[in-house]
């Protein structure tokens, strides 16, 4: 047990690695739009930041991952965080939801309306690639409406089936949805794989189908205001195999119902130059070192009591928390990385969170 766990994180520590070494070449950010966002704050403190991204390029990406930044009234920079777009392979047309957190700063405590005069969103990764996801899983039926009970009173859920119409098996089903307000805003996201846990399914035969349940995190509809409440919705499957070569199928888009007044989208200079030799070793040393302290604790760490799907959702931010804030002052001393090779490190962290850290 000891020896396998060894393993998984020199492989993890070496794949990251990998990744930060990634030629610019492949980069195709300029392809990904960030169609619609918004905000609002949890019930843990948190500035959840939710929206949605279209592929309006010619090429497949994956992965897709944004940086965002939050600016006081006088232009402050006073919060940053990262997301990984909720879409493995994201095709061209093709939307896909993202939801990024922002831990109130220790000078604010909470967050106000006043402290945040514009958040800013950027896409720093999004690279293109041959392949793309086995596309024959449908949607048949779908509808949405409002929970009356239990953790569900309050809460826009939706209820659907998915049947596979190709010839394959798919693997590790989810879904994602995206929700609207009544001018096309998005205002929140859910996804079925963060409520149960698991996938779907760990396979679906062909002809098969298979039943889901997706909520909107954090809204309750009941005492939201009406700029906030949802009025529509998309959804997106995503299966991890099989991952197909080629020319994926054209994406049907659905009519658009996008606001009339775009949200503010600052745009990052990026950085041409690939960081210093000293630079990769500072990373290397900071990686393994994360690495082995996860390894330690995953060790030595004792069988945790079940926990309800919002107590294992407060866990996992009270844990991102303590994490970003060491990155991130990591990264305030490193000038002469790219804002590329932050968003990637921050994404190895969360990894090791989501993994049990």
């Amino acid at each position: 047990m000891r020896k396998s766990t060894v393993y998984f994180f020199v492989v993890l520590t070496l794949l990251s690695l990998g990744l930060i070494l990634v030629p610019r070449a492949f980069s195709q950010t300029q392809d990904i739009k960030i169609v619609s966002y918004s905000y609002y704050t949890d019930s843990l403190g948190y500035l959840d930041v939710v929206g949605e991204v279209q592929n309006v390029g010619p090429n497949t990406v994956n992965p897709v991952v944004l940086t965002g930044a939050i600016y006081s009234p006088d232009g402050t920079e006073i919060s940053n965080s990262y997301c990984p777009v909720w879409v493995s392979y994201l095709t061209p047309q093709q939307k896909a939801p993202f939801y990024m957190e922002f831990p109130p700063p220790s000078s604010i405590g909470i967050w106000q309306p006043q402290d945040i005069a514009k958040v800013a969103l950027t896409v720093s990764i999004a690279n293109a690639t041959s392949s793309y996801q086995y596309p024959d899983l449908k949607v048949t039926s779908n509808s949405g409406s409002i929970g009356t009970t239990g953790n569900y009173s309050g809460v826009y859920t939706v209820n659907g089936v998915i049947q596979n119409y190709g010839s394959q098996t798919a693997t590790d089903i989810t879904v994602d949805a995206t929700f609207y307000n009544a001018t096309g805003t998005v205002v929140a996201v859910g996804n079925t794989y963060d409520i149960l846990g698991t996938y779907l399914t760990s396979s679906l035969a062909p002809s098969s189908t298979i039943s889901f349940q997706v909520p909107a995190f954090d809204l309750n509809q009941s005492v939201i205001p009406s700029s906030e409440k949802i009025h529509s919705y998309s959804l997106l499957i995503q299966a991890t195999g099989p991952i197909l070569q080629g020319t994926p199928p054209i994406t049907t888009t659905p009519p658009s119902t996008e606001s009339s007044t775009s949200p503010s989208i600052t745009s990052f200079p990026s950085n041409s130059s690939s960081p210093t030799d000293v630079t990769l070793i500072v990373i290397v040393v900071v990686i393994i070192a994360v690495a082995a302290v996860a390894g330690t604790i995953l060790l030595s760490r004792t069988h945790k009591p079940h926990q309800t799907v919002k107590e294992t959702k407060k866990a996992r931010k009270k844990s991102v928390a303590k994490i970003l804030p060491l990155a991130q002052a990591f990264f305030s001393k490193q000038s002469t990385l790219s804002l590329r090779n932050m968003s990637l490190f921050k994404y190895f962290l969360r990894t090791l969170v989501v993994y049990g850290l």
